[in-house]
C-alpha cells in the first residue's frame, strides 16, 4: 500500500464522505424522532396490515412470522422494529449507492484524467494502486458504519426511548460488510473496463439487479435460489435486531465475495498492457 495514494484518495473524497456521513446520520434521527408519531396515530393500522401479508411477502421484506410477533406489540411497533424495517433495512441500499459509485471510480477516473500514468511515474505499482484505493474505500466504510450509529443513538436520547445499542452496531456491521463486497466488485469492473462511464453503468446494473431479485425471489417459488446470488440475500437486520445473531455464512460470503473481486482486480490491473 502506497499511505501518500491513500491519504490523498481520502482527502479527495472528504465532501462526498461528509456528506454521506450527514446524511445518514440526520436520517437516522429523523426516523427515530417519527417513532412516537406514527406509533401514536398509525401503528394498530401497520399492525394489522403487516399482519395479514403471505408468507412470501414478508420472506421477501426479510422478515419471518416468528420475527414479526417480535417486533410487533400491541398498537403498533417496537422501536427496534420500527428502526429495523424503516432505516436499517435500506442501509446497504443507500450506502451501496456510494459504494459502487467510488468503486466504479477508483482506477478508471484516474486512467480516464491521465493521472495514472503520472502516478505509475513514480515508485508506486499498479498493485498498491489498488489496494490504496480499496483500503481507502474500507476506511470510509467504517466511517459510515460509525456515523449511522452515532445518529440512531441521538435519536434514542432524543425521544426518550431505550434500544440495544449492540445490535444497531451488529447490524450496520453486517451491511458495512455488504458495502464493502459492492465496492470490491466494482472495483474490479473499473479495472476491467477502465472507463468510469461503462464502469458506472455496469456497476450500479448490477447492485439494481442484485436488489430486485432479493425482493421477488421469495415471490418464486421455482425459482426461489437465484436470490440467494445476491449480496443483499444474506443482509438479515431483522434476525439480528431482534435476536441478536449475526449470521457467520453472511460473514464468509461477504468477505469471501470481497476477497475473489479484490484479487481479481489486483490480477486484472496488473495484466493490462496500457492504461492510457
Amino acid at each position: 500500500m502506497s499511505r501518500a495514494l491513500f491519504w490523498t484518495t481520502l482527502k479527495l473524497s472528504q465532501w462526498a464522505i461528509a456528506a454521506w456521513a450527514v446524511l445518514l446520520i440526520l436520517y437516522g434521527m429523523l426516523i427515530l424522532l417519527l417513532y412516537p408519531v406514527i406509533q401514536e396515530s398509525s401503528g394498530a393500522v401497520l399492525d394489522d396490515y403487516l399482519r395479514t401479508l403471505p408468507e412470501a411477502m414478508l420472506n421477501a421484506m426479510g422478515m419471518t412470522q416468528e420475527v414479526l410477533d417480535k417486533i410487533l406489540v400491541e398498537g403498533g411497533f417496537t422501536i427496534s422494529g420500527f428502526l429495523g424495517t424503516e432505516y436499517l433495512a435500506w442501509w446497504p441500499v443507500m450506502a451501496g449507492i456510494y459504494a459502487f459509485m467510488f468503486g466504479s471510480g477508483a482506477v478508471a477516473r484516474e486512467v480516464e484524467r491521465g493521472t495514472m500514468e503520472l502516478l505509475l511515474s513514480h515508485p508506486i505499482s499498479r498493485a498498491q494502486v489498488v489496494t490504496s484505493k480499496f483500503l481507502a474505500f474500507l476506511s470510509i466504510a467504517g466511517l459510515l458504519v460509525s456515523a449511522s450509529v452515532a445518529g440512531i443513538a441521538l435519536g434514542v436520547l432524543l425521544i426518550d426511548e431505550s434500544l440495544d445499542m449492540v445490535r444497531v452496531f451488529l447490524v450496520t456491521l453486517q451491511g458495512g460488510m455488504a458495502v464493502v463486497a459492492i465496492a470490491a466488485y466494482s472495483m474490479l469492473i473499473s479495472c476491467i473496463t477502465l472507463d468510469p462511464r461503462k464502469a458506472m453503468a455496469l456497476a450500479g446494473g448490477v447492485m439494481a439487479i442484485q436488489y430486485i431479485v432479493s425482493l421477488l425471489g421469495p415471490l418464486l417459488d421455482s425459482f426461489a435460489w437465484v436470490q440467494k446470488l445476491s449480496l443483499f440475500y444474506y443482509y438479515r437486520p431483522m434476525e439480528i435486531i431482534v435476536r441478536g445473531n449475526l449470521s457467520i455464512s453472511s460473514v464468509l460470503v461477504y468477505l469471501g465475495v470481497t476477497a475473489v473481486c479484490f484479487a481479481a482486480a489486483l490480477v486484472v490491473f496488473q495484466r493490462r498492457k496500457a492504461v492510457v
